[in-house]
């Protein structure tokens, strides 16, 4: 509450008060990652986390929280994938970035062969 104080040259006053009331509508400023890429593990999954998208954004209030709305991949997942950086100000402002996740998959598949097995063509054998 702010209160102002008025004087006359005869010396009378006579105060009023207002209300001042501060917002921040600002939103942050969501930096992302440049787009890179990941590798599948042998059990064909991959994860990234907050840091590897965040890329320093801020805000002129503070930064209250970040999050992305992927963290893991797997066999399904091969290929661009486009991850969201969400940032809220300490006020509740928010603002996104988006990055794209290469997923690879350069693991080769196993093949387990079954032992050895004897065929005969010959008809008169049996086997």
């Amino acid at each position: 509450i702010l209160t102002y104080t008025f004087s006359d040259a005869n010396g009378c006053t006579n105060s009023a008060s207002d209300s001042v009331t501060v917002e921040d509508t600002e939103p942050p400023v969501a930096n992302c990652a440049a787009p890179f890429t990941i590798q599948l593990d042998v059990n064909g999954m991959a994860s990234i986390v907050l840091a590897d998208i965040e890329n320093g954004s801020t805000d002129n209030c503070g930064v209250g929280s970040t999050s992305i709305d992927i963290t893991d991949f797997d066999c399904s997942n091969v290929g661009p994938n486009t991850v969201t950086l969400t940032v809220t100000d300490v006020n509740g402002n928010v603002s996104t970035c988006t990055t794209i996740v290469t997923v690879e998959d350069n693991i080769p598949p196993t093949i387990t062969c079954p032992g050895d097995i004897t065929v005969s063509n010959d008809p008169g054998v049996c086997g």
